[in-house]
């Protein structure tokens, strides 16, 4: 029997709407209903324990794979919209998230729907009660979803992927949250060999494929660079075109969010219908620059453009150092002037360390030495909601609504 088995004699005579249950739960009385919802309904690979909602935070911490539905009980606890936050941190935005507690407090109730919770349900726990939640249609499932992260350069060469790159791996590895990675260029971006995955063309197929966009599709077509970091990208012939009807883009980029806690876009060019649909489904978009006159110039059409789009993105500026420093280059202060914001990262000079990842196709090494790694984890900080730099954080989805407010403009 696995961990997440329960076995039942009884045949299913209602099937849920889906195929796994965690429930965790305080009390005997709680845990027997939901044990018996679970035979009543032939539910062969749900799982029911006894614990705290720091148990559940632990427990869905260490899953490969999420459940559908998520009971957890917030009995114990003084503070349960603080504690649901940090729960949120770990769990994927597509799971339903029931909520079970001992306190009738309409406030509370309203605030954890606000948060895009499910349900919740004061005890005593009915097994009637219990299916009805998990089973009733869901009017916040549309905003439950995860955020999408848009990278686009304001001329070639200036280090977008890298920097993309690096911040998908550290979300992924140190974060534990779950990514899908986006390498737009399908004619064969670098996205793949820095990431040290082979392509098998799943954009493509994904991108021609819009109407059947589930979980198992996506999944069997994206590349797992890791158990928490998924790769979609594309190597088609230079002559063959990738036709794609209006929208299809921006369907794809919802779709991922419904399973992704962070999308991570990946755009080639700076114009262009899909560039239009990409950038209008992003929360959060980072122009990233050198520091080149063409460079400051382009960088501000791009923020002009980016903000004027009806998404309403939020926009920041990423300054790389891609190349060796020279006298001539446009200072940082002088850029920063240039552009009129006061949201610039910079991310310093270091070929050594970032050639030796590329070409292994390895995380760059995160050391104390490594200034690139730090600016990265900054990066990561200010997405995240973490202490970070003055870099623009986005607005979010279902379990961002447990993180309100956390950016730092």
């Amino acid at each position: 029997m696995g961990a997440f088995e329960l076995r039942s004699s009884n045949r299913r005579a209602q099937p849920l709407a889906t195929d796994r249950i965690i429930a965790v739960v305080m009390d005997a009385s709680s845990e027997e209903v939901v044990k018996n919802l679970m035979l009543d309904q032939g539910i062969s690979n749900g799982y029911v324990t006894r614990g705290q909602i720091d148990d559940a935070i632990e427990l869905m911490r260490g899953l490969g794979h999420s459940p559908r539905h998520l009971l957890v009980d917030v009995s114990s606890s003084s503070m349960p919209v603080s504690d649901l936050m940090r729960l949120a941190e770990v769990v994927d935005p597509s799971v339903s998230v029931v909520v079970v507690g001992d306190r009738n407090d309409v406030g509370l109730f309203r605030s954890l729907l606000r948060m895009g919770v499910q349900d919740y349900l004061v005890k005593p726990l009915t097994v009637e009660l219990v299916q009805r939640a998990l089973t009733a249609s869901d009017p916040s499932a549309s905003v439950r979803a995860g955020k999408a992260i848009g990278f686009i350069g304001a001329r070639g060469g200036v280090g977008v992927t890298t920097i993309a790159t690096a911040l998908a791996r550290h979300l992924a590895d140190k974060t534990r949250r779950r990514i899908a990675y986006v390498d737009l260029d399908w004619h064969g971006g670098a996205a793949s060999s820095m990431l040290g995955v082979v392509s098998n063309n799943g954009l493509a197929e994904l991108l021609q494929n819009t109407q059947r966009l589930d979980h198992q599709l996506i999944h069997q077509t994206a590349v797992a660079q890791s158990d928490r970091l998924f790769v979609l990208t594309a190597e088609l012939p230079y002559d063959q075109p990738l036709a794609l009807r209006p929208g299809t883009v921006g369907e794809l980029v919802a779709a991922l969010k419904r399973h992704f806690h962070y999308v991570v876009l990946d755009l080639p060019q700076r114009a262009g219908s899909f560039v239009d649909e990409t950038l209008d489904a992003c929360e959060t978009i980072h122009v990233v620059s050198d520091r080149s006159v063409h460079g400051a110039r382009e960088t501000a059409r791009l923020c002009r453009f980016a903000e004027g789009r009806p998404a309403d993105a939020a926009v920041s500026v990423l300054l790389n150092n891609a190349h060796h420093p020279v006298r001539g280059r446009v200072a940082q202060a002088d850029f920063v002037n240039a552009l009129g914001r006061a949201s610039v990262l910079e991310f310093p000079y270091e070929p050594q360390t970032l050639a030796v990842a590329e070409n292994l196709g390895e995380a760059i090494a995160e050391s104390k030495h490594s200034a690139f790694a730090r600016a990265v984890v900054g990066l990561a900080d200010a997405i995240t909601g973490s202490d970070a730099p003055p870099v623009a954080a986005a607005r979010s989805r279902w379990y961002a609504r447990l993180l309100p407010k956390r950016s730092t403009a």
